[in-house]
């Protein structure tokens, strides 16, 4: 039996949870044309949003692991998103393929989640800026992000 989840912890990761679900019951519901057309002129398409949403899991995940480990304050170091977004070539990626990537990634990133105790929501991470926060303030963050990015991509 696992222990108990650190209660900050619990609301994070049910809505973690339900964003997968959301995701993957409407992402599959595009077709082509509008999976590949840029919400807005200049902007990305809801493939390269998920494609960002797949970075930001890859950069938090990180993040999470690192602010644990390091001494404090852990310095997170930032990432280009529009460079990595043209980087991975989502815009020419399957979208099945970035879907199924973008979910397990999550569901791995949720059983790191699971098992963080109080002490390490705690710990301290600095942005670049020098603003300090917890990591359970980046965990939450993230969760809005994905929010955020969800609701563009499924309208």
């Amino acid at each position: 039996m696992s222990p108990p989840l650190p209660e900050p912890l619990h609301e994070p990761l049910e809505r973690l949870q339900q964003l997968l679900e959301l995701l993957s019951s409407r992402f599959p519901d595009y077709d082509e044309q509008e999976l590949s057309r840029p919400l807005q002129p200049g902007g990305w398409s809801r493939r390269q949003i998920l494609g960002h949403l797949l970075d930001s899991a890859t950069n938090n995940y990180r993040r999470f692991v690192l602010c644990q480990l390091e001494p404090e304050p852990y310095r997170m170091v930032p990432y280009q998103q529009d460079g990595w977004v043209a980087c991975g070539a989502y815009q020419t990626a399957p979208a099945a393929e970035l879907l199924q990537l973008w979910t397990l990634y999550n569901r791995q990133l949720a059983r790191l989640l699971a098992q963080l105790t109080p002490a390490a929501l705690g710990h301290r991470c600095e942005f670049e800026n020098g603003y300090t926060v917890t990591l359970g303030w980046v965990i939450e963050d993230y969760v809005v992000h994905l929010e955020y990015h969800i609701r563009q991509i499924i309208g």
